[in-house]
């Protein structure tokens, strides 16, 4: 932890705004889609997932473009408020005897959108106060503390979500407050907008579409875009043709009188890669400090897809486990690395646009692992880790070309 002490104050405040929400999300986020299925059904639950899917990419591209126009600490605190609205309207909808889900949902919808305004301009903050010394610090920390905020939020909603919801949306409730006062009253503003674009255009006049225009012709940051949605999309595996694969052909196993079948070896997979983060982060930080991001890029992503084409390849316990392993410890490496490489290639007025850009990722992956899923019955497990392998030579090659192209744009600036 004395890299932490060791950070911009906020630096220390983002983590720990950070913490607090993968901590509610623990919580109360990963068993919504219960709460839904059983008072909605599965379709209608399908339909709401999909929608807030998109409602939280908005959000990003929205935070992003209000980011660079009105600094960071503004959009964190107007996001925040968005989650407190949220926040007291799922206990109003929740109240003893008095259950609407459809109010529910609707308060969940403003708490995601709230939550990734500040995880968007939040991101842009850590590039903002961090350099090049200590940027993949700041990511490693940003992620170990992500995993264990999730597991210690995971035990407590598993334990009093069907007992106790309301306790939960008291804490979430806390959290968002908690969240509120730090962003509002301590932290402080990391960037001033700049008034005019770079061809000389009022930014006050520029629309969100002429925004974001800068960063799709950026192609360098574009082809490394490309990678990184194909490496997100093996992430997006774990959600998707993972839990199919093994609810259909896991082989049950009893340790000790417990009984192990698909479901909850997906758990145990869950909890083995949290555990591996929080134990094995600052190890394998110091083994790989001196790498390129472009390495830790390739490497890590690599280490993911063989892991989860392993896993995909095999049916009983012990594989699997192992599997679960290779995954993790390549997860571990990727992470920093994909997101200081992105930073390294954003422009520095236009941050929070390219961090909103950046939130296309997910539901671009999200939308292909589940056109993956589809497919799956009639090309099995070996055809879905054949298209693992593929999208991972293709990510590599992708990557090794953004990184060659910025290298050369770095010495042309030099020059000129």
């Amino acid at each position: 932890m004395k890299e932490f002490w060791n950070l911009d104050k906020n630096l220390q405040l983002r983590l720990g705004i950070v913490f607090l929400g993968a901590f509610s999300y623990g919580t109360v986020f990963s068993s919504m889609t219960i709460y839904y299925n059983q008072y909605l059904g599965s379709a209608i639950t399908g339909v709401l997932l999909a929608l807030s899917a998109v409602a939280t990419f908005v959000a990003g591209l929205l935070a992003g473009f209000f980011a660079d126009r009105q600094g960071r600490k503004p959009v964190m605190v107007v996001g925040t408020l968005i989650q407190f609205g949220g926040a007291i309207l799922a206990i109003l909808a929740n109240l003893p005897g008095h259950i609407n889900p459809w109010l529910t949902f609707l308060a969940f919808l403003c708490i995601s959108f709230g939550y990734n305004f500040v995880i968007t301009a939040g991101n842009a903050m850590i590039i903002d106060a961090s350099n090049a010394e200590n940027r993949k610090i700041v990511f490693l920390l940003d992620y170990w503390a992500q995993n264990l905020s999730v597991i210690l939020g995971a035990a407590l909603g598993a334990w009093l979500f069907r007992p106790a919801f309301e306790a939960l949306l008291a804490i979430l409730l806390v959290t968002v407050l908690v969240s509120f006062f730090l962003t509002t009253f301590v932290m402080t503003e990391t960037f001033s907008p700049v008034k005019h674009s770079e061809d000389g255009e009022p930014l006050a006049k520029e629309n969100i579409f002429q925004a974001y225009r800068t960063v799709v012709k950026d192609r360098t940051y574009m082809v490394f875009m490309t990678a990184s949605i194909g490496t997100t999309f093996i992430i997006m595996q774990f959600d998707n043709f993972l839990p199919v694969h093994l609810a259909n052909s896991f082989q049950t196993v009893t340790f000790w009188g417990f009984e192990i079948y698909g479901q909850r070896m997906l758990t145990i997979f869950l909890i083995l890669a949290c555990v591996l983060v929080v134990a094995l982060m600052t190890t394998l930080n110091r083994f790989t400090q001196n790498w390129s991001h472009q390495k830790g890029f390739v490497l890590g992503s690599l280490g993911m897809a063989l892991g989860m084409i392993f896993a995909f390849l095999t049916t009983s316990f012990v594989p699997i486990f192992i599997a679960g392993i290779i995954y993790t410890l390549g997860e571990i490496i990727y992470t920093p690395s994909v997101q200081t490489l992105g930073a390294d290639l954003m422009h520095p007025d236009k941050i929070g646009a390219y961090n909103g850009v950046g939130a296309v990722r997910t539901p671009i992956a999200s939308v292909l692992a589940g056109l993956l899923v589809s497919v799956s019955p009639l090309i099995h497990a070996a055809g879905v880790s054949l298209v693992l392998g593929v999208v991972e030579i293709f990510a590599i090659v992708l990557v090794h070309y953004a990184a060659v192209r910025h290298q050369r744009e770095v010495v042309r600036g030099q020059h000129d």
